[in-house]
């Protein structure tokens, strides 16, 4: 038993190395996939913010709040359809690397086909989003805070699961991952620690670090800087003069270059968490993900088929 304990623990830091490799390999295909739903989703955003800052302090006296809001419209639906193409993709590739585990490099690597067997399970995955992000909410109650680091990881199979275990309840998915994670807790804890520290903490603030050495941050510091130097801060201040903090136009525009490089480089490493979380799952159930294996590649055999015919 403790032998198996200490192939697994191995096994762990062999996925992860393993599914560097997997990522660079694909990383011009996944690029090209998320550049809509990464770009989609900031490019908007900034758009909105500036045009109602804007509307606030100028035009609202010449312009009504319905005209306002119809000039937003095209930009709330790109942002809507970026988050969209952005959440699909969470389970779409789990089930990509799921197919291209243990192969050489594919060369026509089929996002389509993946992405279709997630949306044919739309409303099973509506509802496992709307479940996790209850469960978020409730955790994030202070009594509650200190144990949520627990709590996410025994839900962080929630995706993998319901990609690869065919036609599943949202709450069957998170059950399946709460049992996967309960007898391998060490073998998680590792993974999810490797892949937080390289993808949430060494690579953003890698870049920040090469932007600013290459003089490359300030070019997205000074627009900000612009912007904000036209936001009164003084009301803000006077409240924050209270906890002994002050914040001026330019510390506000270094914080939101930083937050944008960081969104940039965590938003094109999803790819690589999740290898690391497909590989990881078939580890912990190894016996279990043969009986759905089959299963798995049917789907994505008729998602291929239809795709062909249309």
């Amino acid at each position: 038993m403790a032998r198996r304990k200490n192939n697994k623990f191995i096994c762990v830091f062999q996925i992860f190395f393993s599914s560097i490799k997997t990522y660079f390999l694909y990383l011009d295909k996944c690029a090209k996939y998320l550049n809509f739903p990464i770009f989609g989703q900031l490019l908007s955003i900034i758009v909105i913010f500036i045009m109602t800052y804007y509307y606030c302090t100028i035009f609202n006296d010449s312009i009504s709040i319905t005209t306002f809001f119809v000039i937003l419209i095209p930009f709330i639906l790109i942002f809507l359809k970026a988050f969209y193409d952005y959440i699909i993709a969470f389970s779409a590739l789990n089930l990509l690397f799921y197919t291209v585990s243990g192969k050489s490099k594919v060369k026509n690597v089929d996002f389509t086909s993946n992405t279709n067997v997630i949306t044919r399970k739309m409303p099973s995955y509506i509802g496992l989003l709307f479940l996790i992000s209850v469960i978020g909410i409730i955790i994030s109650i202070p009594p509650v805070i200190f144990i949520s680091p627990f709590i996410w990881l025994f839900l962080c199979l929630s995706f993998q699961v319901f990609a690869l275990e065919g036609d599943i309840s949202p709450v069957k998915a998170i059950t399946r991952s709460i049992e996967l994670v309960k007898s391998n807790i060490l073998a998680t804890i590792i993974m999810l620690g490797l892949c937080i520290l390289t993808t949430y903490v060494f690579l953003p603030n890698l870049f920040i670090w090469a932007f600013e050495k290459l003089s490359l941050v300030s070019g997205l510091v000074q627009p900000y800087e612009k912007f904000f130097k036209l936001v009164p801060l003084n009301n803000i201040n006077s409240v924050l003069t209270l906890v002994n903090c002050n914040i001026d136009p330019l510390t506000i525009a270094k914080y939101a270059s930083e937050m944008t490089v960081s969104f940039i480089v965590i938003g094109y490493t999803l790819p690589f968490r999740c290898c690391c979380f497909t590989e990881l799952y078939k580890l912990l159930d190894s016996n279990k993900i043969k009986e759905f294996s089959k299963e798995t590649d049917e789907i994505i055999k008729r998602a291929t088929n239809k795709n062909r015919k249309n």
